[in-house]
């Protein structure tokens, strides 16, 4: 499975039957940007994520009543493989409305080939018809997150030969493209070194507003959540400072590496987080048997903590399992556990013992 697959699979298994479809938000064709020939847009300094001053929708234009002579000419000249599309001019701008999509199309159909393929950015009308906005490079596939038409902007995902991707802000009126985007507003555990923003992705509508957000490792395991609210700010929840805390003073996720393990609820309101602490005086890497659970109710934004008595060894949620209780009470937590290359089961709770079981399950 394809890395970008994984991090699908990972975000269908937090939400499935929650009703927040990731097929809203994911454009699964890839884009590019611009390598050769097109100038790759400028890199902003700014972490902002608010949308420019002229990013603004004049109401009176009405696409699909307009004849073909009254819409842009189309382009002429194309590579060959990319689909018939008009030319974009800033009139154009004032028909777009939510109705629109913004998506890509590849010379090569849905399919990306480094370095050959002819990749481009569209906006789709609701009648069908492509209005192209940028030519896009061929090093790295690239994948529409999500986009905000009013706002004229759109994030999305940079798929390269790493584990990781990174994950970008570009104002779609101009190609300016942001990397430090989000601000305090997007999860440490998900920027590099280069504060660039990595492994992010859509979940669906929050129930308190906006868009909630989830983060991943590098094995595609979910560890953070955060929030674009409807004015397209990021913000994440009251918790996050006492989930940094954790891994600054040491904590680990299922793999030994820096980091929380999480359980969601299926409607994505409740989230139990688990800070692991490796016992370095084990054979490989084990946990010490003690750890942190971080209780988030994250439609209110309230937070507790309990001590956390676990195996000795280290552990991750079992596929296809959820939270099945409350804030104040989230009942069993199914978790696959490891040490030494050897696998165990175990139900955990807030405030109880470890209990090994045959097999995970609902």
């Amino acid at each position: 499975m394809s890395r970008w697959g994984q991090v699908l699979g990972a975000t269908a298994g937090v939400l499935v039957g929650a009703g927040l479809l990731y097929g809203t938000y994911l454009t699964v064709a890839p884009m590019l940007f611009p390598e050769g020939g097109a100038a790759e847009p400028a890199v902003s300094a700014s972490a902002s994520s608010s949308p420019s001053p002229s990013a603004t929708v004049t109401d009176g234009c009405d696409w699909e009543s307009l004849t073909g002579k009254q819409r842009p000419a189309y382009l002429k000249g194309e590579p060959e493989g990319l689909p018939k599309a008009r030319g974009m001019t800033d009139k154009t701008w004032e028909c777009v409305d939510e109705s629109w999509a913004v998506e890509v199309r590849s010379a090569g159909g849905d399919t990306w080939r480094p370095g050959g393929t002819a990749q481009a950015l569209y906006l789709v009308a609701p009648d069908g018809d492509l209005v192209k906005l940028f030519d896009l490079r061929t090093d790295v596939a690239v994948v529409v997150l999500e986009s905000d038409l009013d706002a004229r902007l759109a994030w999305t995902a940079r798929m390269g030969e790493g584990d990781s991707f990174q994950v970008v802000q570009v104002e779609l009126d101009s190609g300016l493209v942001i990397d430090a985007w989000g601000g305090d507003g997007v999860p440490s555990l998900q920027r590099d070194k280069k504060d660039n923003v990595i492994s992010v992705a859509p979940l669906g509508p929050f129930e308190a507003g906006g868009t909630l957000w989830a983060g991943y490792t590098d094995t595609s395991a979910l560890q953070s959540l955060f929030v674009r609210d409807d004015d397209d700010q990021f913000r994440t929840f009251t918790a996050q400072k006492a989930l940094d805390n954790l891994v600054a003073e040491g904590s680990v996720n299922a793999q030994g590496d820096d980091g929380v393990e999480v359980w969601t609820n299926k409607s994505a309101t409740i989230a139990v987080f688990l800070a692991q602490h490796l016992d370095d005086g084990a054979k490989g890497k084990a946990s010490t048997g003690a750890g942190t659970w971080v209780v988030v109710d994250l439609v209110r934004d309230q937070w507790r903590l309990a001590a956390a008595s676990l195996p000795s060894w280290l552990c991750a949620p079992a596929p296809g399992t959820y939270v099945p209780g409350t804030y104040k009470d989230p009942g069993e937590l199914q978790a696959v556990c490891t040490k030494g290359g050897k696998e165990r089961v175990y139900r955990l709770t807030v405030g109880g013992d470890p209990v090994e079981v045959d097999a995970g399950g609902p």
